[in-house]
């Protein structure tokens, strides 16, 4: 059974999409009014305009005519999203939501999609804001995975905040389901192992509780002590059970089990079983092929939260080798926060 997500995943319509959208950003501010204009203020890249804080002052002056004891403000703001699923909207009508604005406020226009606006493209709609002579709209063309990145860096930020880190896991899931996101050939799903390390390392294999979700990669990193360790291609992600009566029971996977895969996990399962890690039941288990020694070190504080997504063709910036010998040498080049 897959684990239960907030955001609704049975449609994909651009209605559907909005709703979500606007649920992350809603629940976000649910959860810290703080979080949530860190984010805006992260997302358009300017801390000097956006603010949601209440601004407490005293002792004041009042224009030239008195001091004013006690002054709270709050900046009037509004941001009007247009929603894609992919491609971009017509300009034209784009800039027909300004009218919605009012004129003495703080405007943001964001342009949401799978896709951005070119550059050249982008300054021909701030030209054509200008000519609207409206004062402080600021356009953005935005993607689901810069606010899926927006999210994960309040993650790190406050990593001890369990709704934060829910929301941020269920938005990043629902956008790869949905395939809001550019999908990568070479994704690398870091899993924090700790106690399992030796068992994981020696079984090339990675075991999880079948109820948790996850998004599709294509390299499992065994991770321990600040460092991806190990890393290899996935070749099988099975769910099974196993008892001695009955061996094992294959109750769904990827591709068809081989006999090999099928002695492999058994092999594994016992072995787990004697350090006391319940794996016989309601478990996925994820088995590595290519398995290379690698040491891809986490540079800032503290580990991580069970689990972190990485696309090698950004951490390695050229052309991912064929060769897992070869990623696992350059992985060890490189670091990550």
């Amino acid at each position: 059974m897959a684990t239960l997500n907030q955001f609704q995943q049975y449609s994909q319509g651009e209605n559907t999409v909005t709703n979500n959208v606007l649920l992350m950003l809603s629940n976000l501010y649910e959860i810290n009014p703080g979080y949530y204009e860190q984010f805006i203020i992260g997302i358009t890249e300017d801390s000097g305009k956006y603010s949601v804080i209440p601004d407490f002052r005293q002792q004041i002056g009042n224009r030239g005519n008195g001091i004013i004891d006690g002054h709270i403000k709050v900046q009037a703001s509004s941001i009007i999203i247009e929603t894609k699923l992919h491609g971009l909207e017509w300009v034209k009508k784009l800039l027909k939501y300004t009218n919605s604005f009012d004129k003495n406020e703080l405007k943001f226009l964001f342009h949401l999609s799978s896709d951005q606006y070119s550059e050249s493209k982008t300054i021909e709609i701030q030209n054509k804001l200008k000519e609207k002579k409206l004062e402080n709209i600021f356009f953005y063309s935005l993607t689901y995975q810069q606010f899926i990145d927006q999210l994960k860096e309040l993650v790190s930020n406050y990593p001890y905040d369990p709704n934060l880190n829910k929301l941020s896991h269920h938005f990043e899931n629902y956008c790869h389901k949905m395939k809001l996101t550019p999908r990568s050939q070479h994704i690398l799903r870091a899993m924090a192992c700790g106690q399992s390390f030796e068992l994981n390392k020696k079984h090339r294999f990675y075991f999880d509780l079948a109820k948790r979700g996850y998004s599709d990669f294509n390299y499992l990193g065994i991770y321990k002590s600040k460092a991806v360790q190990y890393i290899g291609r996935v070749e099988n992600i099975i769910e099974a059970d196993w008892n001695k009566n009955e061996g094992l029971i294959i109750k769904n996977s990827n591709k068809e089990v081989t006999e090999e895969q099928k002695r492999r996990l058994v092999n594994a399962i016992k072995d787990a079983l004697t350090e006391d890690w319940t794996v016989d039941k309601d478990h996925r288990f994820f088995l590595l092929k290519d398995f290379k020694e690698t040491y891809f070190a986490k540079t800032s504080p503290g580990g991580i939260f069970r689990v972190r997504y990485f696309n090698l063709e950004k951490v390695l910036n050229k052309q991912i080798p064929s060769q897992m010998e070869n990623i696992a040498k350059e992985l060890r080049n490189h670091t990550w926060e």
